[in-house]
């Protein structure tokens, strides 16, 4: 009996003890990243003031890759995209203050602060054209997308650009062109406005927006490269 009990505690000992076994030993990776913007955009809000039909007026920005991406020795290309979206403000004519869109359950857009309102939209008026004349950079002209913009006119009228640190590519400039639309049944006989972006006549003395939003789509690192 007693040489029973021993086994059977000796038993109980080993099937107390394999759990403790498997939990004492322990092998742990720390994993950390530091997170930094890859470019570096003049944010400066893009003011044409009043214009007038048939106009032709032009603005320009900057952006550059950004000092964190310059120090990586490893970081080398960025791909971006430059798109348009509406803009929202507090009142058409007497604007204040100013907000975002965002889209609804349905895909479409409505302002960021609901006691906000689309403005009429400036963005089909608004060619892009890099000034540093890159092959990899695209453009657009003026008269693109729709007067009443959705986001399907966001994704087909979006201008990619591309920076490459070990080309010296490290900026680029933009040229935005505004042509200035007319008002149905004010227009010039010349036709230079084509009729699906004539504004209704309700939209004169208020006040048209765009924002211009840029974003990173990729970025690729030396190491990453196959010869």
């Amino acid at each position: 009996m007693k040489k029973v009990l021993l086994v059977v505690g000796a038993f109980a000992i080993a099937l107390a003890t394999v759990p403790m076994f498997a939990a004492f030993e322990a092998h742990v990776i720390n994993v950390t990243a530091r997170i930094e913007n890859a470019l570096n955009v003049n944010t400066e809000p893009i003011s044409f003031g009043t214009v007038f039909p048939e106009e032709f007026l032009f603005r320009n920005f900057t952006m550059r890759l950004s000092d964190s991406f310059l120090a990586d020795q490893d970081a080398n290309d960025v791909e971006y995209v430059i798109k348009q979206k509406p803009k929202c403000a507090d009142d058409a004519l007497n604007p204040t203050e100013y907000s975002r869109v965002t889209e609804d359950e349905r895909g479409n857009f409505i302002c960021e602060n609901e006691n906000h309102v689309i403005l009429p939209v400036l963005c089909p008026y608004l060619s892009k054209h890099s000034l540093d004349q890159d092959s990899n950079d695209g453009f657009i002209n003026a008269g693109h997308g729709s007067i009443d913009w959705t986001p399907t006119d966001t994704e087909s009228t979006k201008v990619a650009g591309v920076l490459i640190k070990s080309q010296q590519d490290i900026s680029d400039s933009w040229l935005i062109d505004l042509f200035v639309p007319c008002f149905e049944g004010q227009c010039a006989q010349d036709n230079l406005v084509p009729a699906q972006y004539q504004q209704p006549k309700e939209n004169e003395h208020k006040v048209f927006g765009c924002d211009l939003w840029i974003e990173v789509t990729g970025i690729s690192r030396l190491s990453d490269q196959v010869d």
